[in-house]
């Protein structure tokens, strides 16, 4: 059964569609994790990554409100400066439900844009952690990195029906009721 808000509908198909997505960018990400297993020093409790201004999907935004309730009512956010929802030993309270933005983190990033002569350009980057311990990032193949594109096309898709058209970016910080 659908809800209902604003003449949108908005049901449970939106959340299993989202968790499907969640599961294919975590699958990607897994096996570029494996290739660059040198390099990676992403584990718990390591957020350079979570950092306090990071804004989501409306669709990931509620998928978190209805998943963490009592969190969000009850719970204190992380001091600002950090993610509201790490924990004291910097792990994220919100795992499972971690929204497209922290399943990638740390990965080898390429990205293609347009400039101002109409070619396409590309564009790599890395978290500075994860920099050393493998080949400069020129040199990794296409298919070694992590695509900036595919995965956001197909979540702003998903949050334009969500939204009806109105697609907005949700601060994770203000998801807590107490802040």
């Amino acid at each position: 059964m659908a809800d209902s808000t604003d003449g949108v509908n908005r049901g449970e198909g939106d959340f299993r569609e989202l968790d499907a997505l969640h599961a294919e960018v975590d699958r990607t990400a897994s096996s570029l994790a494996i290739v660059h297993a040198d390099r990676l020093q992403c584990r718990r409790g390591c957020s350079d990554c979570c950092v306090d201004d990071l804004t989501v999907a409306a669709v990931e935004a509620e998928r978190i409100r209805r998943a963490h309730s009592e969190l969000l009512r009850h719970g204190v956010p992380h001091p600002v400066g950090s993610c509201a929802f790490l924990d004291d030993l910097g792990a994220c309270r919100i795992y499972p439900e971690r929204p497209y933005v922290c399943r990638t983190q740390g990965l080898p990033l390429r990205i293609l844009f347009e400039n101002e002569a109409g070619e396409i350009e590309e564009r790599r980057d890395i978290c500075p952690l994860n920099l050393d311990g493998g080949p400069p990032l020129d040199e990794l193949d296409e298919q070694d990195c992590w695509l900036i594109g595919p995965f956001e096309l197909k979540l702003g898709q998903l949050d334009d029906r969500w939204t009806g058209g109105k697609q907005e970016r949700i601060a994770l910080r203000s998801l807590f009721e107490s802040d």
